[in-house]
């Protein structure tokens, strides 16, 4: 038997909670990356230290991680991120049940990577880019597809979509 859906403005907030969290935490980091990158005690002391260039490496890479993250915060608490979609069509916004292989929750959003829990289940955040959400990519419930894995062909069923 099928299961509905959670409330999707209770996932939504639930995963915009779990993202803000990161964000706060990732730019918490950077900035300790950023007085490391620019600390007189990482100046280079020869040829061969790379401490310097390293932490500058390392501070990039959480800059652009935390504008992801503040990207998707913004669009989590967007009404898009919100809306029903009546169409029953997986897209940007959709709210996914998925069995076969692993029965889930998943959420489509402009960028995944997160999870959370409501009501005891788990809803994983995925983006259209990913094998998962390119895969199932303008499906309705009932229509079946095939994700490629390390563990060889996965097959899964929609079965509901809000």
């Amino acid at each position: 038997m099928t299961q509905l859906l959670p409330e999707k403005s209770a996932v939504v907030a639930r995963l915009q909670s779990v993202v803000q969290s990161e964000l706060d935490s990732m730019e918490s980091l950077a900035e300790m990356a950023r007085d490391e990158a620019t600390s007189t005690e990482t100046k280079s002391e020869g040829k061969y230290d790379t401490r310097a260039t390293e932490a500058s490496y390392l501070a990039r890479g959480q800059a652009w991680r935390i504008t992801e993250l503040r990207k998707l915060v913004a669009w989590l608490s967007s009404d898009t991120a919100k809306r029903i979609v009546e169409n029953g069509v997986v897209q940007v916004g959709a709210l996914v049940r998925i069995e076969g292989a692993r029965n889930e929750i998943v959420y489509v959003a402009p960028i995944g990577g997160k999870q959370a829990t409501i009501n005891g289940e788990i809803v994983r955040l995925i983006s259209p880019a990913s094998p998962l959400g390119s895969s199932m990519a303008e499906l309705e419930v009932g229509d079946g597809f095939e994700v490629e894995s390390p563990r060889g062909v996965l097959e899964y069923e929609v079965t509901a979509v809000g």
